[in-house]
């Protein structure tokens, strides 16, 4: 599976793309009857009677599924077209490359008589010390079927990845992540971010058929959303992240510095507890993580860095 050119101008355009069936309907079938296995405590997914209320794990949590949403050919197809062989999935930060466990999330419907909001506030996932650094992008892929906006899909705001690009441009020595601690985000939230910028979609919730996807722009807006009272359905999705391998691997030196701000430099038996961010000064901040391009596709594949992407 490849995506085309107008799947490419679409996702660069809204941060986020829908992808039909991008899991076999086989694997599917597989993956939904290992989740089932699982379900040891009285929960049955295929009875909405047996569910509890709101987000659900059993007791031991959701297994490793076979196979792999990582090894999956049509995601591997498409990774390699929009990072051309520098992106691979994330890792805790400070530890080498490994095979990596997506996460599962279920949603099961929130207790009878809620009213379903829209969310009004999201997180990032794409800045220097996310998710290891180098954070590209993200796929949420549906397990079951989800046909309503208000059946708990992921939410996000179209072009939001524009507006938060805008802001981490005119402060790059926030894009560590210490941008959390500032204003305006301390106080009103990452919302505050795309306030001012017209151009910014309203929330959507992804729907969808088990299989489909949602590709996400690492600095695009989202958050899990609330699974409509009285829906009949459960919302269960596994989530792949990639970062580009080469910021990724720069993470020892930068992730966690010692407290007099000199690179931390893993050895055994070290405490892996970070210290805080890196001063503005520190030569680390040259490393490719923690740039911020005017092109936003600077470290993408060619299918995706065009020329005239320059803000």
């Amino acid at each position: 599976m490849q995506l085309s050119q107008a799947q490419l101008a679409e996702f660069k355009a809204e941060g986020a793309l829908p992808i039909r069936g991008l899991v076999p309907p086989d694997v599917i079938a597989r993956w939904q009857d290992q989740l089932r296995a699982v379900c040891t405590d009285g929960v049955d997914l295929d009875d909405p009677d047996t569910w509890s209320s709101g987000r659900y794990a059993p007791p031991g949590g959701w297994p490793q599924l076979d196979p792999n949403l990582y090894d999956v050919p049509n995601l591997q197809s498409i990774v390699a077209q929009l990072g051309a062989g520098a992106f691979a999935p994330s890792h805790p930060a400070g530890q080498p490359w490994s095979p990596q466990v997506p996460m599962t999330r279920v949603i099961l419907p929130s207790a009878p008589g809620t009213e379903w909001r829209a969310p009004t506030d999201g997180h990032l996932d794409g800045y220097a010390t996310g998710w290891g650094g180098g954070f590209m992008a993200f796929f949420a892929v549906l397990l079951w079927d989800v046909d309503s906006p208000m059946g708990g899909g992921t939410a996000f705001w179209p072009r939001s990845h524009l507006a938060n690009h805008r802001y981490f441009l005119a402060h790059p020595e926030l894009f560590d992540g210490s941008y959390l601690f500032a204003e305006p985000v301390k106080s009103g939230g990452h919302r505050a971010l795309l306030a001012e910028d017209p151009s910014v979609g309203e929330v959507v919730c992804m729907t969808g058929r088990a299989g489909d996807a949602m590709l996400f722009h690492g600095l695009t807006t989202h958050i899990g959303s609330m699974n409509a009272a009285g829906s009949r359905q459960p919302r269960v999705t596994q989530f792949a992240r990639y970062s580009h391998r080469e910021m990724r691997e720069q993470a020892p030196m930068v992730m966690f510095p010692a407290k007099d701000g000199t690179p931390w430099t893993p050895r055994e038996g070290d405490d892996p507890a970070a210290t805080g961010f890196l001063p503005v000064d520190h030569p680390g901040r040259g490393l490719s993580r923690y740039d911020v391009p005017r092109n936003l596709w600077k470290y993408w594949g060619p299918a995706v860095n065009k020329d005239g992407d320059a803000l």
